[in-house]
This record gives C-alpha cells, structure tokens and sequence, in this order.
C-alpha cells in the first residue's frame, strides 16, 4: 500500500480538527491515497469552522445540507462527491457522537446524468497528433512543445490516466525496453505499460532535449517537468489540451458533450478495439488484455470505455457482413 507523502496532510483548525484528522488518517492507514480527498477535508473543516460551536461540536442534518447546497453553475456530480465525502466523516464521527447527524442520499434529491464520453474518430485522432506537434511556445517554456506536446500524445495512444502521466519519474520511462512504470495509482496498483517503438523515440527525443535545456535529469525527477524544474500542474496539461483542439479544428462542445482531457483515454479504448475488429481477432480474448493495459480490476471497469462510435459501427457491420452476409436476401433477386 503506498504512503502518501509527508506534508501531504491539511492543517485542521475547526473544532473537530482533531477528528477530522484521525479520520484522513484512517483512510491512509486502510491504504487509501484520500489526495483530492484531503483536499476537500481542509474545504470542509473550513465550512465547519464557520457553523459548530466549539462547546458542542455536532455535525447537525442542517449542516450537511448547506455543505452540499448547490454553488454556482457546479454539476450535480460535484455536489455528489461532496456529499458522499460528508457522509463518510459522519458514519465515523458517530461512532462516538451517537448525534451526529447521518443523510441519506435520497433526501438531498441529487441527480447524477448519465455521463457519455465524448471518442474522437479516427480521422480527429490523425489531426489531433499533428497539432501535438504544433503547441505555442511560451515565453518562460523553450520546451513546451516537447514536454506537454509528447505528453498529450502519450494520452491518446498509451491510454493513460493524466494524473498516472504527470506523476511519472525518469526511473518510471525505460525508451530502450519501451515501457513505462506506472506505480501505485488508482485501487493502489501498479503495472508496466508497453508501449510503441514511434512513441519511445518520442519520449527519447523529449529527455534529451530537456537535458540539454535544463540539466542532467535525476531518476525521481518529473519525466514531464515544468520549466521551474517540478511536475507540470494538470490545469497547464488541460489548457495544452484545448490548445491543441483548436489547432486540429476540433470542437470542444459537440451536441450537449463538452470533450475533457480524460476522454483521450476513452478514445485509446475505442480506437484499440476498432484495430482488433479490423484484424478479425477474438475479442473474448483480447478484452481482458486492454482491462489490463488500462489498470483496470476487471473487465466491468473497462466495458463503459467502449461506447459504439461511428467508426466502430462501421467495422463491426463489416465483420458481420463478412461472416453472416450470404444469409441475409435484401430482395434484388
């Protein structure tokens, strides 16, 4: 189980700071990595610090529902996180403090739309390498183009997580074997992503020019650096991103979908599969392949990656046609 870094922990200040930091760490001792979470338990103790009172710090069934009350134009997904993170301090501050009050989930009425990806086709896929190639330098960044340009690509075609990307180490990138090292990430696992030989030389050719530019790089350094020598932030991975579609012409809203960074990864899934359907392989087989590469626990993780695209459809109607094809009479006979 990892560890999650020191100082990595919020001050707590309201009067259940002490609770409330038994409880991260609780988290941390069970093996979760609790980081956006604690993030949101410092949001919370602040909340708190305006509304318990000190001699009788009681959470009350009042209180949560201004916490998790609609701000602003926020979705309803984000007050769901904030809700199923209230929740879970109330269910362990109850062990002690019988009072405290325990929502249910149905009475805040939060409704969740189904969420739909948004899969680039083929041919965005093709504009959208390019455009990689074609990021602005920035003023203080001689090597934009080579760190966020090859780490975007790394998205599309490798199917990583951005956090998994940003977090990478030179230790982590091996361009002679063409793996990659993706430690203790999501569900506290690890795994060794092969990646193409093309790719590798990409990320050879981003090492080495960082090296020349900003010194001799150290195995626990950022593979990814900024130019102040640390990770690149994922709000200055994402503006590249929406750099990079305005370059490729591609639209950020399409229909009611706005596209975000993580759908790169969808993208890799449903391009993955439209290759084997092309290559007439067994699917049954290669499934458990991709649930693997991804860093999935199993293949119900990676079934809602793969939503049928135009250029999947496609392909599939011609593998059944191939096979099935003599059966059908369309009536021109």
């Amino acid at each position: 189980m990892s560890t999650p870094p020191a100082g990595s922990s919020p001050k707590f200040t309201s009067p259940l700071a002490s609770k409330l930091a038994q409880f991260l760490a609780q988290k941390h001792a069970m093996g979760y990595r609790y980081r956006e979470e604690g993030r949101a338990l410092g949001e919370l103790d602040r909340f708190l610090s305006t509304r318990l009172s000190a001699d009788d710090p009681v959470i009350t069934l009042e209180m949560v529902h201004d916490y998790v009350a609609r701000k602003g134009n926020e979705s309803e997904t984000t007050r769901a996180h904030r809700l199923t993170l209230i929740r879970e301090v109330c269910r362990f501050l109850r062990l002690e403090e019988a009072r405290t009050a325990m929502p249910d989930r149905r009475s805040l009425r939060i409704v969740r739309q189904k969420f739909l990806p948004r899969v680039l086709s083929r041919e965005e896929g093709k504009r959208f390498l390019q455009a990689c190639a074609e990021l602005a330098q920035g003023r203080n960044s001689p090597a934009r183009v080579a760190v966020l340009g090859t780490a975007l690509r790394l998205l599309y075609l490798a199917g990583l997580r951005a956090g998994e990307l940003l977090r990478l180490t030179h230790a982590d990138v091996d361009c002679d074997a063409g793996t990659l090292l993706i430690r203790h990430t999501k569900f506290d696992k690890s795994r060794v992503v092969p990646i193409a030989p093309d790719l590798a030389r990409r990320l050879a050719d981003c090492r080495t020019l960082t090296t020349l530019l900003f010194g001799a790089c150290l195995p626990d350094t950022p593979f990814f650096s900024s130019p102040r020598g640390g990770q690149y932030s994922i709000t200055a991975l994402r503006g590249a991103f929406h750099q990079t579609l305005a370059t490729a012409g591609i639209a950020r809203t399409s229909g009611k979908r706005n596209i975000r960074l993580h759908d790169l990864r969808h993208s890799f899934a449903v391009t993955r599969l439209l290759l084997w359907c092309e290559q007439n392989v067994d699917l049954d087989a290669k499934l458990p392949l991709l649930a693997t590469y991804l860093g999935h626990i199993g293949l119900a993780s990676s079934q809602r990656y793969l939503q049928l695209t135009q250029d999947l459809m496609a392909e599939i109607t011609r593998r059944h046609q191939a096979r099935f094809g003599y059966l059908i009479d369309d009536g021109g006979r």
